[in-house]
């Protein structure tokens, strides 16, 4: 599939489309990627009608992904980052999976866009790489071709001259290019010719590119040009075809809609109506414009508007907003690698601060623009600063500046604004310089000087006249050329409509089946093949039949715009045309004499005298029949029939489209309902999956209580029986010394031991509080591997030892777990249970190994294996399907282990695997991080 095409391909795709009968799939899925930025709309409305009719295999998942792309940069369009990286990770995974190095080197070239549009230009050169990468691999060079030049477009602003060197040695301005590669190129050459200082050379490659990029559907390219032309023209000072360029880009941006170039380009509009001293009008643009792109205050649109809004607001004399607005942009987070942005924003800050008052500050941010401008060579943004500076000096507060040759820090300035201009062959001398250095001149004293750069001021002044004169008149000879051009392009549109009209009537129909095609709602159709039937024809009447068992049943009429009622009409029926079409799948035109009597027609209908009839097929599929009808009479000839046929074919089409998407809903819908059926008997068995494991934990909880508590209450009985006979003998005044003491010593040992039976006991039940509440609940934490691993034990004692099985717990202590220690014993106590009631069924003296050990920095493996039956290898693929047990019906549910793997994979991030050697049992392996991922990073991975 073609990257860009013309739109004489994307026409031709429309007819195939009505052809299609078995490819339809692939040419809904061709026609909507090529139609992405043509008419977002349509395009994902085509490739939803196209996802309905994919299958499984590999070419289906193909296209699936193709749409998925598309998908993808439509809601990049419309600034829906989020959405547009998700659909992209999907298509980049199935290309992946099916090999696809074309389908991948699209979809990095996406995400090169998508990084470049969300400020993220340090990572965008990776995905131009991967997608260069993948298209040499698929040996797709022109597609290469493309990636390459668009990656020298993103570079353009960085070192203009570099890029136009490499421009000439890989793309040779002179050479011809097909039309997507044309325009980039010429995108290219434009913005070099631009930044040096050539606008009429930038407006004739931008026109190029503009062209180039309307016929091959890169919408946005061509917006983009019509603001490159409209900056060009601006630069010539012919400010009006400056706007009639940026009005032409702000309409396409808002017939597109898309909110980001709709903003760009209010911006843009914005600040050359400041210019034009339109002071409000800018205002209200910007200020929509900066609304349309709130969503992309990052990026370097929003910084556009920053700027534009601080340049109004100094213009305006509200220096504390216009400082604002240059302090927002300073802080905007590309202002730190793009260095023009960085310069306009402490400049600018410098001029807002000098008109407060702050010339200390200003100094500083006008020093600092300085060193930057001098750094990357900008001319025109020195001598601006320094001419601000030399502004700032006038006033005594400020030190003249340490190394001043001048007899003024005012002076010393402006003779480097002056010289610096004078050692650069491509700029022109300023005479409003000029006569600023004569009006310093004077204020010195030195006269002789100031009459000097005063004439000097004035030869300039009548020079740049004349240049201005000669920019105005270059600017008016391109408005003819393309004027010329216009009419010309009109010319040709003119004659190939007559030379359409005239040998092909059918293909003036192509908007029209797009639209009677894009339903998928049967009434739609119907409402909109009458639409355009009485558009086209005579239809005083419009009747459609439906086949259905043989019988014609009436789905729509219409006369003079009412609906009326007719009644089914067998097949074999005799006198009936439309049972006589339906027989034999031709078309029938029937004139009638204004005298004559029509046998078929029906008492209390219209009385027609014209009447043509034509059967709705698809394929050898007879849906209906459909016939328009009028009281005038020979209304229909062989011009009508060649129309009436065309919309019966796309409105057969259509319904047969609308049938399908009607029966697929209602299967969507049943399986909806089933498949919300199924999760919910899934999650009540796994919620009692997950209780039943809890009441084993409390039963085994229960038995170990009984040893330390029935210790004690024996212990307890005792004392009182000892301290019963000890006071009889204190009442009885039979109590010895020897008696005392050997109470004494019964009470200590007996509440030493109550003391160690009690703190058992508070372990006991400490360790199942902490593992009972991690169970039902999905708090993380960190915490000791090995602690955890020691009380999960505990809590299966009771079962290891009625069971006769013996565990061997293998875990480093110390080694800690950012994580989430309930799903974890949860999986810990599955796995030791299965261990017990699967691996070890039937056997004594089991043993159970639990090990544990660093994989590296960041993760670890846990093994849990035992010397029990094993695990038949047929089996070894399905022991974490949901519901698989080899225990059926007795008290086996075939989740414990299903459960572990979802608890795994889903919440603690990690992988568990299943190995059984023969005769050596089970193992199994689980990988888990140190550090587990946040719960909805799973969810979205």
């Amino acid at each position: 599939m073609e990257l860009f095409v013309s739109n004489a391909v994307v026409h031709e795709l429309e007819r195939d489309l009505i052809s299609a009968d078995g490819a339809q799939a692939a040419v809904l899925v061709q026609l909507a990627w090529h139609l992405r930025q043509r008419d977002c709309a349509r395009a994902l409305l085509l490739a939803g009608q196209a996802e309905a009719l994919l299958g499984k295999d590999d070419e289906s998942r193909r296209l699936w992904a193709r749409i998925l792309l598309l998908q993808a940069e439509c809601k990049l369009l419309f600034v829906e980052f989020n959405r547009a990286e998700a659909l992209l990770a999907q298509a980049i995974r199935v290309f992946t999976e099916l090999q696809d190095s074309l389908g991948l080197g699209d979809a990095y070239s996406l995400q090169a866009q998508i990084l470049t549009d969300q400020g993220f230009l340090e990572q965008s050169p990776a995905s131009f790489d991967l997608a260069r990468q993948a298209y040499q691999q698929a040996g797709e060079i022109l597609r290469a071709d493309i990636i390459e030049a668009r990656y020298l477009v993103s570079l353009v602003f960085n070192d203009p001259q570099a890029i136009a060197a490499q421009l000439a040695q890989r793309f040779p301005e002179d050479k011809d290019y097909p039309a997507a590669l044309a325009a980039y190129i010429a995108t290219a050459y434009g913005l070099v010719a631009a930044l040096t200082n050539s606008p009429s050379r930038a407006i004739q490659s931008t026109l190029r590119a503009y062209s180039a990029a309307l016929d091959c559907g890169l919408l946005r390219l061509a917006i983009i040009s019509a603001n490159n032309i409209a900056n060009a023209f601006e630069s010539l000072e012919d400010l009006d075809l400056a706007m009639e360029w940026l009005e032409r880009g702000l309409s396409l941006a808002r017939s597109a809609g898309w909110p980001s170039s709709v903003g760009f380009c209010l911006m843009l509009a914005g600040d050359l109506l400041q210019q034009l001293d339109r002071r409000q009008e800018a205002r209200t643009c910007l200020e929509e414009g900066m609304q349309l792109l709130a969503k992309q205050t990052g990026l370097r649109n929003y910084a556009l508007g920053l700027q534009a809004f601080g340049r109004l607001e100094l213009a305006a004399g509200h220096f504390l907003a216009s400082l604002q607005f240059y302090t927002q942009l300073e802080a905007h987070p590309l202002s730190s690698t793009a260095p023009d942005q960085m310069m306009l924003a402490w400049s600018g800050q410098a001029s807002a601060l000098f008109r407060l008052g702050q010339l200390s500050a200003a100094h500083d941010k006008a020093q600092a623009a300085l060193v930057l401008a001098r750094k990357y060579n900008s001319v025109d943004m020195q001598v601006k600063i320094l001419r601000v500076l030399a502004e700032m000096h006038l006033s005594p507060e400020l030190a003249p500046p340490a190394e001043m040759l001048e007899s003024n820090a005012s002076l010393h300035y402006l003779m480097q604004a002056l010289q610096l201009l004078e050692s650069k062959t491509n700029y022109a001398l300023s005479s409003e310089l000029l006569a600023e250095v004569a009006k310093a001149y004077a204020a010195s004293g030195d006269f002789a000087a100031a009459y000097r750069y005063g004439a000097q001021a004035s030869e300039v002044y009548k020079s740049n006249h004349s240049a201005a004169l000669e920019r105005r008149a270059l600017a008016m000879q391109i408005h003819h050329d393309l004027e010329r051009a216009r009419a010309e392009t009109e010319n040709h549109r003119q004659v190939a409509l007559t030379l359409k009209e005239t040998s092909a009537t059918l293909e003036t129909l192509g908007v029209i089946g797009r639209e009677i095609t894009a339903s998928l709602d049967k009434n739609a159709v119907f409402a909109t093949l009458f639409r355009h039937v009485n558009e086209l024809l005579d239809a005083r009447c419009f009747l459609v039949f439906m086949l259905q068992e043989d019988i014609l049943t009436m789905a729509f009429s219409r006369e003079n715009g009412v609906a009326v009622d007719f009644p089914p009409l067998t097949l074999d029926h005799p006198q009936s045309h439309f049972a006589r079409v339906a027989r034999t799948r031709k078309e029938i035109l029937v004139h009638l004499e204004a005298e004559h009597d029509d046998p078929n027609h029906v008492l209390g209908t219209l009385d027609t005298h014209s009447l043509l009839f034509a059967p709705l097929l698809v394929g050898d599929r007879l849906l209906g029949v459909m016939s328009i009808q009028t009281p005038s009479l020979y209304a229909y000839g062989e011009r009508e029939s060649s129309i009436f046929l065309t919309l019966c074919a796309y409105g057969a089409i259509a319904l047969d489209n609308a049938a399908a998407y009607a029966q697929a809903e209602r299967a969507q819908a049943q399986a909806d309902q089933a498949l919300r059926h199924l999760r919910q008997t899934q999650s009540e068995l796994i919620q009692h999956e997950k209780m039943a494991s809890l009441g084993a934990l409390v039963a085994g909880m229960a038995h170990e209580l009984n040893t330390p508590i029935g210790c004690s209450v024996l212990v307890a009985s005792t004392i009182k029986e000892q301290t019963g006979y000890f006071l009889e003998q204190v009442k009885s005044n039979t109590a010895k010394r020897r008696d005392v003491e050997e109470y004494c010593r019964n009470a200590d040992e007996s509440a030493d031991l109550l003391s160690s039976c009690l703190d058992k006991a508070v372990h006991l039940i400490s360790s199942f509080k902490k593992i009972a509440v991690d169970q039902t609940s999905d708090q993380r934490r960190v915490f000791d591997l090995r602690k955890e691993c020691e009380d999960v034990v505990l809590m299966l004692s009771s079962q290891l030892r009625s069971s006769g099985h013996h565990l061997h717990l293998e875990v480093p202590k110390g080694l800690k777990m950012d994580s989430y220690p309930g799903p974890f014993s949860q999986v810990l106590s599955n796995l030791i249970i299965n261990a017990m009631v699967h691996g070890l069924d039937g056997r004594t003296n089991g043993q159970i190994y639990l090990s544990c050990e660093l994989r590296d920095t960041q993760s670890l493996r846990l093994l849990c294996r035992d010397n029990g039956q094993g695990i038949p290898s047929e089996n070894l693929d399905r022991v974490f399907a949901p519901f698989f047990t080899t225990r059926l019906g007795q008290g086996g549910s075939g989740l414990g282990l299903h459960i572990s793997y979802n608890i795994i994979h889903s919440v603690l991030g990690g992988s568990i695997s299943v190995s059984s050697p023969t005769d050596q049992g089970a193992c199994f392996e689980v990988i888990l991080p140190l550090v587990a991922p946040e719960l909805r990073e799973v969810e979205r991975g």
